[in-house]
């Protein structure tokens, strides 16, 4: 039924659960705006577990906002996050189908093939 109210013009960012490794949670940005980020989407936070304080933010990819165009749909997030086999990296994958692998010790980030 159409109500004749406006609609969403993108569905929420998907919901990728955090990953805690070695006393921190690594999880993904969806406030960049509101924390001074530089894009709305597209960082990984590391958060010290016992103490609830930020350690480290790093950006895994850019997202170009054209200011001509609505904002939203512009907007690329995470779809998933995987910590991979020996704990050093995390595999990122966000919505349009690209792959990083984030190096969690030097805190850098590659294409993943």
């Amino acid at each position: 039924m159409d109500d004749g109210l406006p609609s969403a013009s993108r569905p929420p960012p998907p919901s990728v659960p955090a990953i805690e490794h070695k006393g921190v949670r690594y999880l993904q940005d969806i406030d960049g705006p509101a924390q001074a980020r530089d894009q709305p989407c597209g960082y990984l936070l590391a958060y010290d577990v016992a103490a609830g304080k930020l350690l480290w933010q790093l950006k895994v990819y850019e997202v170009a906002i054209d200011p001509k165009l609505e904002h939203d749909v512009q907007e690329v997030y995470f779809t998933s996050m995987k910590l991979q086999p020996g704990g050093e990296q995390l595999l990122i994958e966000n919505e349009v189908g690209r792959r990083y692998l984030v190096d969690l010790a030097r805190r850098s980030v590659k294409p993943a093939p």
